[in-house]
């Protein structure tokens, strides 16, 4: 141990005694090591969490969808009918989140609370650390008013009370006795926001009816040790062939599942494409981290070079083999593990840096703090690469032949022939991989630029778009529209510089609530034959969205002042929805919809009068889905669609001549002023939700340009610092061919040549490698292939020019030396 103590301790000294090398190192390993600690946050928080169930791999959520292939929840009564049938699942539970409001003192604290089946937690392996889970009794109508508190809120809202258990507490202005307190860390669901309160779900008459009006929830279940997903799809489709007659033959196709994709609970928390983006991702840090290892490795042989002597004479004065190598190792691992500290540093500053951008790709709620795994992780690539880039040069330094070396000159003690290859061989690769990087950012470049080339249809420039957060205990009878949202137009329309304003269901390209409405064609006009329904979003909008974004009108008008409730009732449908429904049929104006009312009234009908040109509503990269909308002004609380559109989900969307640094402020100040309960009311520019919507890509995008212009920095630098240390050892040669009549330009261009093969061959190699690289892009891409002759031409052609002129400063620094000086050098 003593020996190991002084190792480090001249490791230490040694950096003290060579900075410039030192720094040199810490600097390269720490671009490496840091892209991938902020990488492994990152997967920490998404495909590598850890999750705190009892066998968490044996946790199924059960997806479905209906006849028209759409994603759905499911309701009590079919969950119910599946826990009695299914043999493949040893339990099954379901779950909804949503927002409640806690009263804890004086103060009302908005909380994400989940309601669940009360064998939720036997499902998932845990118990609470005080008290107990909620009942089936407990459930039932009347009885519900029960909750379980999350440790955070019972540490911060009750002060970690020991008699909290028993205590009524308010949630949503209603007394709710706490019956106990989850442990510390304890997630669920986990990937949606950090639930504080669970509390059950309630199963009135309504609850367990297969009706629009039933609580739908998600389903996860544990399946039986050894039981594949694909036993448990065959169990629960032929379950459910038997449940559909249960359906009312008006809504089974809507409402009832057909079809079940039952999934790994962990895996569920990521969407496919999400996965394959975080794990080239992860490739690409990789390179950069390879890239890195093997640019050090060749200042290691450099250093190993300079040193032979030192170690000669370590060797004659006793050291063994063994000795000498692992000083060096030793020396390599206090480097790395400088390098990985200040690799911590950076991945930070990297996370907080694109922080926006992957909260809003992946989760919102994605932790970007290093954790445990993270940190051990963290050291064992400091370990990892210290081993790669010192192993090689640590066995050459033992191995010194001490009496050739002793008798050698300054100017001969250098490396031999094999040492001279592994370098060029190291070098070779890092350019290989630096091209692999450009030209990924390349693909990506050209696809961001596609991306922003595509005509959305509508205005983005001074848009605004708000959407009101109401609590829904407060306002679940009321009608917000008519009590909030009509009044609050008037006062944002009043406000300086707002030119128009109007509401709508949801923004163009946002994410969030979607009403979408099967039509069955019935028969085509001409031949009879059966025509395919048309599935298309609904949506409710006021008459001055036009003026709002500025969309264009292919046929027909939008609505107007003139469009009364009491009058004849108005839509408007998009270009999409126009082409398949003239297809199937003869004209969209002959196109009707009838609505019906909760007062058993008689039916409404819209009547179709215009035709909205091409607007990009669902994805910049995706075609318009077909659309209806109808007139916001004219629908009452009391029709059918109402309750699915305005009263389900509404914002508020604005023009304003100015910018959004000076107008939001007052929005905000405007809403809470009219009503306390908008404070929780967010605003967004048209051109973020823009940005947001193929944020995915510019993610990519960024990340690969940091990564691929790191890595052509290290490249260069290991290009740059091989040459410069090859006219270092050739001084004396170069100097006697100047000597003996070598022009200048001979010297230059002696440099270059062998500069010259290592940029071919490394380019050669790395477009090789990019050729099968580039597939994993594929879901990325837009508007660009995959073997892009732009991309895969101009990024080596940017690696040999760059290159070039790495070499070049070497080159030129050899063709202008002095003979006799050069003679004279040691």
């Amino acid at each position: 141990m003593r020996s190991l103590l002084q190792d480090f301790r001249y490791a230490l000294r040694q950096m003290k005694h060579a900075p410039g090398f030192s720094v040199s190192v810490v600097v390269v390993l720490a671009l490496g090591i840091g892209a991938n600690a902020a990488m492994f946050t990152v997967l920490e928080g998404t495909l590598f969490r850890s999750l705190a169930y009892r066998d968490a791999k044996d946790l199924v959520r059960l997806n479905n969808t209906n006849a028209q292939g759409v994603e759905g929840w499911s309701n009590v009564a079919d969950i119910s009918l599946w826990q009695a049938r299914a043999h493949t699942l040893s339990a099954i539970a379901y779950h909804d989140e949503n927002a409640a409001y806690l009263f804890a003192g004086n103060a009302e604290q908005k909380v994400s609370a989940v309601t669940s089946s009360a064998n939720l937690l036997g499902v998932l392996g845990n118990a609470p650390a005080m008290g107990r889970f909620f009942t089936e009794e407990e459930q039932q109508s009347g009885r519900e008013h029960v909750v379980v508190l999350s440790d955070t809120v019972w540490r911060n809202q009750f002060h970690a009370s020991a008699g909290i258990v028993g205590q009524t507490i308010r949630i949503d202005d209603t007394p709710t006795v706490v019956i106990g307190v989850m442990p510390r860390g304890f997630a669920f669901p986990a990937d949606g926001p950090p639930a504080q309160v669970w509390m059950p779900a309630a199963l009135n008459a309504a609850a367990t009816t297969r009706a629009f009006d039933a609580p739908m929830f998600q389903v996860v279940a544990r399946r039986l040790a050894g039981v594949k997903m694909e036993a448990i799809q065959s169990e629960l489709n032929a379950i459910q062939k038997d449940v559909l007659p249960l359906y009312s033959s008006a809504i089974a196709s809507l409402l009832a599942p057909t079809h079940f994709q039952p999934v790994e609970y962990r895996k569920s928390l990521n969407a496919k494409d999400q996965r394959t983006a975080l794990l080239a991702l992860l490739g690409a840090v990789g390179a950069l981290w390879l890239i890195a290892c093997a640019n050090v490795a060749c200042l290691m042989l450099a250093r190993t070079a300079a040193r032979r002597r030192e170690m000669a004479v370590r060797s004659a004065l006793g050291a063994g083999r063994w000795r000498l190598m692992r000083q060096t190792l030793s020396e390599s691992l206090v480097l790395s593990l400088a390098g990985g500290l200040v690799g911590l540093g950076l991945s930070q500053m990297t996370l907080r840096f694109f922080r926006h951008s992957l909260t809003t790709q992946l989760s919102p709620y994605l932790s970007l703090w290093p954790d445990a795994r993270v940190l051990a992780a963290l050291l064992a690539l400091s370990v990892v690469s210290a081993a790669l880039f010192a192993f090689v040069p640590a066995r050459i330094a033992s191995c010194v032949a001490v009496d050739q070396v002793l008798r050698q000159d300054g100017a001969q003690t250098g490396m031999g022939r094999q040492q001279h290859r592994l370098q060029r061989v190291l070098v070779v690769s890092e350019l290989a991989l630096t091209l692999v990087l450009l030209v990924c950012c390349g693909l990506l470049l050209r696809t961001v630029f596609a991306l922003k080339q595509v005509p959305l249809g509508f205005r983005t420039e001074h848009v605004f778009a708000i959407e009101p957060r109401l609590p829904d205990y407060k306002y679940a009878k009321l009608d917000a529209n008519t009590t909030v949202y009509k009044p609050l137009l008037e006062k944002l329309k009043a406000i300086p510089g707002v030119q128009s304003a109007a509401i709508t269901t949801l923004a163009p390209l946002n994410k969030g609530f979607t009403m979408r409405l099967t039509l069955d064609m019935g028969k085509r006009a001409k031949g009879g034959a059966p025509s395919s329904p048309i599935t298309a979003n609904m949506r409710a909008a006021g008459p001055e969205l036009q003026q709002v974004l500025g969309f264009r009108m292919l046929r027909g008008r939008y609505f107007n002042e003139q469009d009364t409730p009491d009058g004849q009732l108005v839509a408007v449908v998009n270009s999409a929805f126009a082409r398949l429904y003239e297809a199937r049929n003869a004209s969209v104006n002959d196109f009707s919809i009838s609505m019906g009312t909760s007062t058993g009234g008689p039916s409404r009908a819209f009547k179709i009068v215009g035709v909205i040109d091409e607007f990009h509503q669902v994805g910049v990269a995706e075609a318009a889905a077909p659309e209806i909308d109808l007139n916001a002004a004219q629908m009452k609380p009391t029709d059918g669609f109402y309750q699915s559109t305005l009263k389900a989900h509404a914002e508020l969307m604005l023009r304003s001549s100015r910018d959004a640094k000076s107008m939001e402020p007052e929005l905000h100040h405007v809403m809470q002023e009219f009503n306390p309960d908008l404070a929780d009311a967010e605003i967004r520019t048209m051109d973020q939700i823009v940005e947001d919507a193929m944020g995915s890509q510019i993610l990519a995008a960024h990340l690969l340009e940091a990564l691929g212009g790191l890595a052509l920095i290290v490249a260069l630098a290991g290009l740059y610092s091989l040459l410069a240390y090859l006219v270092t050892l050739r001084t004396r040669e170069l100097g006697l061919r100047l000597a003996l009549g070598a022009q200048r330009e001979d010297i230059l261009s002696l440099v270059l040549r062998g500069a010259g093969v290592l940029l071919v061959a490394g380019t050669l190699a790395g477009v090789g490698i990019s050729l099968l690289a580039v597939r994993m892009l594929h879901s990325f891409l837009f508007g660009v292939k995959e073997y892009d002759l732009v991309s895969l031409v101009g990024a080596p052609v940017l690696l040999l020019v760059v290159g070039t002129f790495a070499a070049w400063l070497p080159a030129r620094r050899a063709s202008r030396l002095e003979p006799m000086e050069a003679l004279r050098t040691e």
